[in-house]
């Protein structure tokens, strides 16, 4: 293995040991995230008209 490879790899290895701890809030919002459905409903009308999962009839129903 040539010595480019060999930092490469260390620099791999060391990248997961770097990482930072995440708080258990966060965690849990990662892993249970908001319905789509609750989060739709809490953006702003600019947010909604930008938003190419809203379809018009969505847009009017607000």
């Amino acid at each position: 293995m040539s010595e480019d490879k060999a930092k490469n790899q260390a620099e791999k290895n060391n990248y997961q040991e770097k990482a930072p701890e995440l708080s258990p809030e966060l965690l849990d919002r990662i892993k249970h995230p908001a319905p789509i459905d609750n989060t739709i409903l809490n953006q702003s009308p600019e947010e909604l008209k930008g938003n190419p999962a809203v379809s018009p009839e969505m847009l009017d129903d607000r």
